[in-house]
């Protein structure tokens, strides 16, 4: 069975849609001299997991954004301080990463200028569409 021509349309619409508000983003946080948005996504999820940190596999498993040589972009982060890596306690030869107290400044600061783009790209949708039922719909399909 093939998609419907208003299925494809939507499909089509969230791939254009995530695609350009990225780039905008990327190229804002770049004109701001912060780290891309790809940084962002590893220091978030990283200040999430709080002190038990997170195995390098299990990060690349929660990632918003496509992480292309996640193992290269950890470590420009660990060389430039703002994530550490720890031996699993468990297997010596596993990792555990954790964000340093400057990757959560460098978080913070790169959220200054996200969270006010986001709002600007997609908080037209507010008063025409109720984001929450959009967001829940859109998580019903990744679970």
């Amino acid at each position: 069975m093939y998609p419907t021509e208003e299925e494809t349309k939507l499909w089509v619409a969230l791939n254009l849609s995530q695609t350009k508000i990225y780039r905008i983003i990327d190229t804002v946080l770049k004109s701001e001299g912060l780290p891309n948005l790809r940084w962002y996504d590893v220091l978030w999820e990283l200040e999430r997991a709080q002190e038990s940190g997170l195995r390098p596999f299990e990060l690349e498993r929660i990632l918003i954004f496509e992480q292309s040589n996640l193992s290269r972009q950890l470590r420009r982060m660990i060389g430039e301080g703002v994530v550490k890596e720890f031996a699993f306690e468990n297997d010596g030869r596993g990792k555990v990463l954790k964000i340093t107290e400057d990757g959560q400044r460098v978080r913070k600061q790169m959220w200054k200028v996200y969270g006010p783009l986001i709002h600007q790209q997609i908080g037209d949708l507010s008063p025409q569409h109720n984001p929450e039922t959009i967001a829940s719909a859109l998580i019903s399909l990744i679970k």
